[in-house]
Parts: structure tokens; sequence; C-alpha cells
């Protein structure tokens, strides 16, 4: 009889964990969880180095960062594009500038180099001193291209995952209860395979808390520093230059010769196709002109000039 009671509390646990790891497994979670944010899953090496205390309280492994009670997680973020004098004192004042607010540089990129380098700089400061940032970065440029700022609310997912975790706890101090009353060895282990699966459930949900905590925590700014163009050549109208004057009739004539040569050397190339057609027009046309002057009346034989008065 004490069996069948502790087989039907064993099944409501694994069923009320199996609900738990499906609302969890739709959560995504950070790549991996820091050491020493959760505790180890039970082996057959460690069961009853957990157990429940005296007083009948659990303890509590809910990530370090907490969210503060009526504050919103928001994970800001921006990316500006910069005109600056200098790209490589801007990147230094950037640099600087992140360290004196308490954040740090996450990357930098840089191309080109004297008056044509440009610099992408990523940092990040704490969310507090978001806005000094910002305006501190947009404070070096000369013109500024484009802004950007985003804001992701984490709020509602993060005070999902705490109700999750608690139920997952809660499964958890079951399990460890009927592990506690378990007296053979195969309900131990079903009670330890189910224990494994909610720790790994746990560990998961602690680790997407945490890296969404440490995410609010920080802000992360993009600046892309562009070089100042340089300014456009323009001539002075005003006063005769002939040195200007005597530069354009010399590119006139160079290209006008380029073009003569470039049209002797068509007219050649292309001589064995022309050269004969003219060949054979103008033997056409002295045929033509002999024939005709064949077909014309002789010239009357001129007469003896008349006698003058």
């Amino acid at each position: 009889m004490r069996l069948n009671h502790l087989l039907s509390i064993l099944a409501a646990a694994l069923l009320l964990a199996a609900c738990g790891g499906q609302r969890a497994s739709s959560v995504p979670v950070a790549p991996s969880a820091p050491a020493g944010a959760a505790e180890a899953p039970l082996s057959d090496s460690n069961i009853g180095l957990e157990a429940k205390p005296a007083d009948g309280t659990t303890s509590s492994t809910a990530p370090e960062a907490q969210q503060p009670a009526g504050q919103r997680l928001v994970i800001k973020s921006a990316t500006v594009s910069l005109q600056v004098e200098s790209v490589s004192a801007a990147e230094a004042q950037v640099r600087a500038r992140a360290e004196q607010l308490g954040g740090y540089i996450v990357s930098v990129q840089t191309s080109g180099s004297d008056e044509y380098m440009s610099s992408v700089v990523a940092f990040r400061v704490p969310a507090d001193r978001f806005e000094d940032a910002l305006s501190g970065v947009e404070g070096l440029a000369r013109k500024v291209l484009s802004r950007s700022v985003d804001g992701a609310d984490v709020t509602e997912e993060f005070v999902d995952l705490e109700s999750r975790l608690r139920n997952l706890e809660a499964t958890r101090a079951r399990l460890l209860d009927l592990l506690a009353k378990a007296t053979r060895v195969e309900d131990a282990l079903q009670v330890n395979q189910a224990l494994t699966d909610v720790q790994g459930q746990i560990e998961q949900i602690q680790g997407r808390m945490k890296y969404l905590s440490q995410s609010a925590a920080f802000s992360t700014i993009t600046a892309d520093l562009q070089p100042v163009p340089p300014p456009p050549t323009i001539y002075e109208e005003d006063g005769w230059q002939p040195l200007r004057v005597a530069g354009e009739a010399l590119g006139g004539l160079v290209s006008f010769g380029q073009g003569l040569v470039s049209m002797l050397i068509v007219l050649l190339v292309w001589s064995p196709v022309w050269l004969p057609l003219l060949l054979l027009a103008r033997w056409g046309w002295r045929r033509v002109g002999a024939g005709r002057a064949r077909r014309a009346p002789p010239a009357p034989p001129l007469g003896p000039s008349a006698p003058q008065a």
C-alpha cells in the first residue's frame, strides 16, 4: 500500500516536471551558463548530498542578478555614423570615454590609412550612463550622418522565467522528498532521472535570466567614424589666367590630333574593304567616259576666217 502511494506521487511529480520542461524549452537560452550559476545534476554518486533542511524550508537557486521590484528590464543599443576631423584621435577618445564611464570595448574594425582611414568601434557602458556616452561620442563629430537608438523590453520574459523557475524548484523539492522515501533501487533510479531532467531545465532558465540581466545592465553603442572629405578644387574665375587658357588650348589640340590619328588607323585597318571598291569605281568611271567619247559626233572643221572690211 505504501509502495502504491509512493508510485502515484512519483507519477504526479514526473508529470509536473514534464509540463515545466515543455514551457521552458520554448525560451531561448544563452549559449553557455556561467560556472557556478546553478547546482550540478544529481547522480548515483551524490544522491542524498542535497537534502531538505530540518525546518522544512528549501534553498533557493535563483541567479545572482535578480530584477529589482517594480523596475523594467530594457536592453538598449545605439548605432551612430559620424564625420570626424581625425579618425585615429576620435577612436582614442571613444576608448577613453568608455573606460571613464565604467564600460569596455567590444570590438574595433579599422580600414584605410592617413586621411582615408575609417574605424568602427563597438563598446558597452552601464545602462544608467547610456545617454552620457552617446552624447559624448556625438560631441566628437563634425557632422552626424546617421543615428539609431533601439530598446528591447524583456521584463515580461524575465518575469515568466522567474515563475517557471519557482515551479521547477518546487518540483525538485518534491522529487527530493520522494528520493528520501524510496526503498527500492528501481524507484530511486527513476526519481534520480527525473531530478536530472528538472535540474537541466533549471540551469537553462537561470542562464537565460542571467543573460537578460547582464544585457540590460550594460548598453551597447557602435560608432562608425568616417573622415571629413576634402573640399573640392575651385578655380578662381576673376582675372585673366593665360596659363589656364594655354593648357585648355593644348588639351584641345592633343585631343584633335588623337582623333585624327585614330581615324587614319581605322581607315588603314579597313583598307582591304574600301580600297578595292574605290579602284573598281574609278575603273568604271573611266569606262563610262571612254564610251561617251566614242559616241560623240566629230566637231565640224573650222572654215577660213572672213576678210576684214
